[in-house]
């Protein structure tokens, strides 16, 4: 009887995938960044931020454009990002949102947050993952 199942649930799956129509390469995104645009650059030039920012997304080029500066919201900056390859629907602009995101975090904290190492209540909590 699992036997018969299995294949069915397969079945299942590869009709679903085919239904699932590739997203686009592109996507952009703006927020605004408590910093001048000099002071962004110079953030983002660092390997060790734009590694930070960039961490799991799969993206095979990343450019800025600076806007206007609203008063008391800082500069506005839009993330252009250019996939490595197509994602399902909206998932593009989530990981544009997602670098515009951290990099804001990076400029006006230091640090890109993260739960890498978050306490939790089993066994394993704390350790590297």
């Amino acid at each position: 009887m699992a036997a018969n199942v299995i294949p069915a649930v397969t079945d299942k799956a590869r009709e679903v995938m085919a239904k699932v129509r590739p997203g686009p390469l592109h996507a952009r995104r703006s927020l605004p960044i408590r910093a001048g645009a000099d002071e962004i650059r110079r953030v983002w030039a660092e390997a060790d931020g734009r590694a930070a920012v960039l961490d799991e997304i799969p993206a095979a080029d990343v450019s800025l454009d600076f806007g206007e500066e609203l008063e008391g919201w800082g500069t506005v900056v839009t993330a252009d990002l250019k996939l490595e390859a197509p994602v399902p629907g909206m998932a593009a602009q989530v990981l544009a949102g997602k670098v515009v995101r951290r990099l804001k975090a990076l400029v006006e904290t230091g640090e890109v947050p993260t739960t890498a190492h978050n306490p939790a209540a089993r066994p394993d909590a704390g350790e590297p993952s």
